[in-house]
């Protein structure tokens, strides 16, 4: 289950001044006391050691969120950043979310997201929080950081396909902190609290294979691998046939993927003439991939019994994959 907060936060702080562990309270809408949270994990590099002081300035309670949650929240961290970068703003759940006008242009997000022990993904997403940043008392290398963003990325990945396998060997160990942590880096970082210089001259002496940039060849054929998959997860299921809407938009998307396959298996990265095509196909193909993506969430939340939930993780994990891959791609195309 996916729970969204940004509405119903009155205020509250979340701390990343031990490193390691997040900890905090939120004060929301509805619930007469606060809701404590403790998390294994790190901010990103951009607050990484530091204390994020909060204040909604116009809230509006969702109390359908707000039953759903525990008044204490333990788990594990997910992308928690303040310097999200999106050209949109996330969709609103319905009408009247808010009052404030979407800023144009780019927007600068805070991102809070983290997996606790109910089996639920907790978001906080919102530009019009009032924030007060602390100085930071430790810092992140950039290696470090790139770690901790394909941790937080498999987790994502691991609860998309273990929400509907609460009961089987794996989910326990993603959130219960007492337990190992499967995601944990191989390679972890030094002291965090070493010199800020020497976090610097670890991340200069990185072997050269470390510093090449990515091969957007090689993207883009796991971009096509993700999509095949995706093709053939839809031929497997009769699940969504009741559901016209969802299955004239997961055609669509199957229509979009095949065609993004050829498209990709055609890509040259030394042919840069060619570029501007690819990167007009997936810019208009990823609204259509984000929609499919909605909507396999909603069916999760409203399934009922004897619903294929396997099916419908493999889906939301695979939509997922190719939304991540999508913007990587683009990122390295533009």
């Amino acid at each position: 289950m996916i729970l969204c907060l940004e509405s119903s936060i009155l205020g509250g702080y979340l701390s990343n001044e031990v490193p390691g562990l997040v900890t905090g309270q939120l004060h929301l809408a509805g619930l007469g006391k606060p809701v404590r949270v403790e998390l294994v994990g790190n901010f990103m590099r951009d607050i990484a050691g530091c204390r994020v002081d909060f204040h909604n300035p116009l809230p509006n309670g969702d109390l359908d969120d707000v039953a759903w949650l525990s008044p204490t929240q333990v788990g594990f961290t997910g992308v928690m950043t303040a310097s999200n970068r999106v050209s949109k703003l996330p969709r609103r759940r319905r009408a009247g979310d808010t009052v404030l006008p979407d800023p144009a242009g780019l927007k600068n997000l805070l991102f809070f997201e983290w997996f606790n022990e109910q089996s639920q993904r907790i978001l906080i997403q919102s530009w019009h929080l009032h924030l007060r940043v602390s100085a930071p008392r430790w810092q992140l290398s950039a290696e470090e950081d790139a770690l901790q963003f394909r941790q937080a990325r498999a987790r994502r990945k691991h609860f998309l396909l273990a929400s509907s396998n609460a009961n089987d060997g794996t989910s326990p160990a993603l959130h219960a902190p007492g337990m190992a942590d499967p995601f944990e880096p191989k390679a972890p970082g030094g002291d965090p609290f070493a010199d800020f210089g020497a976090l610097e001259s670890r991340s200069a002496l990185a072997s050269s294979d470390d510093k090449l940039p990515p091969d957007p060849t090689k993207r883009a054929m796991a971009l096509a691998q993700e999509l095949r998959r995706f093709e053939r997860l839809l031929s497997q299921t009769h699940e969504v046939r009741n559901r016209p809407a969802v299955v004239q938009l997961l055609s669509t998307v199957a229509d979009l993927a095949a065609h993004l396959v050829h498209v990709l298996r055609q890509f040259s990265a030394a042919d840069k003439s060619g570029w501007h095509y690819l990167v007009i196909d997936l810019e208009q193909s990823l609204p259509l991939f984000s929609a499919a993506l909605n909507a396999t969430d909603r069916l999760v939340q409203q399934s009922t019994p004897g619903t294929d939930k396997t099916w419908l993780g493999h889906v939301q994990a695979s939509l997922l994959n190719i939304e991540l891959r999508m913007r990587e791609l683009l990122g390295l195309l533009r």
